[in-house]
């Protein structure tokens, strides 16, 4: 399992309390007679996700929570199945069936009412040969990265070619996300992506020819696109002092928790471990904002932590609307981080009281009366 796959596995209890809060359903059934029994069907909204099913006899089935038009993911975990998940989208009391015969999951037929669908099919069958290439290949170790690359731009051209003869919906908007995304994550790692020019010239098109409802989608594309370096974005935050941008890259990982909750003695504090990619995460920030807007004037300080997994240009974006202060830290210092709170997953919560001893943590966004009792205690330990 990828990194991504293993921090939604350890939400699944989160996920699944709240799903239970929702009242509308739209059902995914499939076959495969290729799947084992046992395989762990992983189903979920966005990026979240958690095991919805177990294969029998090459069956599966399970419903979602949907209150309105959404993507969803699914994917597999057992023996020969890829380390890829594929999008459906759903809306309410919908029904879609997906169906196999093989382990190329993604490849799999989707039956589906909604036109989204119907584009996101056109889009996989017309990458069907490289998209079959790269799910063989597999994830590799260190020494196939160089091939793979070369496998995800083919497959990247190739979307790219499609995509002008498409509805722009969800599903165009959505590829053209991740495949601006893609370059972008590349010319962040001195990797040249050679069709660069084409890309600009169809975010232009696509954005022209958008509906409504799709500007921040189009915002964030158009942010990848033309994505920022390292000192534009340094530069921008300069005069923001509760914003640490690779400000303590030369703090030692062992060293970098107490650096961080030094800068705020005698205060409680709560800490965020967070990535823009995770839907939990942002859901999370969401639901504690009233309270936080509560708690305004308290003897409290918010902290929230991010991975380079996170695109600087995207985290830069999210931030302004998140009330706190923020720290984009090196892989090394987030995984001790991670690792003295004995997690893996995120997000991670945890409460230091105004003499700077831990009194609680979380995987995984407890609820708003949970956190504001502990903040409150933290408070009153003097």
């Amino acid at each position: 399992m990828n990194k991504k796959t293993i921090i939604t596995t350890m939400l699944a209890l989160v996920t699944m309390a709240g799903w239970a809060q929702s009242t509308k359903t739209a059902t995914i059934t499939g076959y495969s007679p290729a799947l084992k029994d046992g395989t762990w069907v992983f189903a979920g909204i966005g990026s979240s996700g958690t095991v919805v099913d177990t294969v029998q006899n090459g069956h599966f089935a399970y419903t979602l929570p949907v209150e309105e038009f959404t993507d969803s993911n699914l994917s597999f975990y057992g023996e020969g199945c890829p380390n890829m998940s594929m999008t459906i989208f759903l809306k309410p009391d919908i029904t879609v069936k997906v169906t196999g015969t093989d382990l190329l999951s993604p490849l799999w037929k989707v039956e589906s009412p909604l036109p989204e669908q119907q584009t996101q099919n056109r889009i996989t069958e017309h990458c069907r040969d490289v998209l079959t290439e790269l799910i063989r290949q597999g994830s590799g170790d260190r020494s196939q990265e160089a091939e793979r690359d070369l496998i995800v731009v083919k497959w990247m051209k190739q979307q790219m070619d499609i995509l002008p003869s498409l509805p722009v919906d969800a599903a165009t908007i959505r590829t053209l996300m991740h495949i601006s995304e893609w370059a972008m994550i590349m010319a962040r790692q001195g990797k040249d992506f050679p069709h660069m020019e084409q890309l600009k010239d169809l975010e232009k098109t696509i954005a022209a020819r958008a509906p409504k409802g799709f500007e921040d989608q189009l915002a964030e594309i158009h942010s990848y696109v033309y994505a920022k370096d390292d000192q534009q974005i340094a530069g921008e935050l300069a005069s923001n002092e509760s914003v640490f941008f690779k400000k303590y890259d030369d703090v030692a990982p062992e060293n970098i928790l107490q650096t961080i909750l030094d800068k705020y003695k005698g205060k409680a504090v709560l800490i965020d471990m967070w990535a823009t990619w995770c839907g939990p995460c942002r859901a999370g920030h969401k639901a504690m904002a009233p309270m936080k807007e509560e708690m305004k004037g308290q003897n409290i300080q918010f902290v929230y932590i991010t991975p380079p997994s996170s695109p600087p240009t995207t985290w830069q974006e999210m931030i302004k609307d998140i009330d706190g202060d923020h720290y984009y830290l090196t892989e090394e210092q987030n995984h001790y981080i991670l690792h003295h709170f004995e997690s893996e997953g995120i997000p991670t919560y945890a409460i230091y009281d105004t003499k700077g001893h831990q009194t609680y943590k979380s995987i995984g966004f407890p609820g708003n009366d949970v956190i504001k009792n502990e903040i409150e205690k933290a408070l009153d330990n003097k």
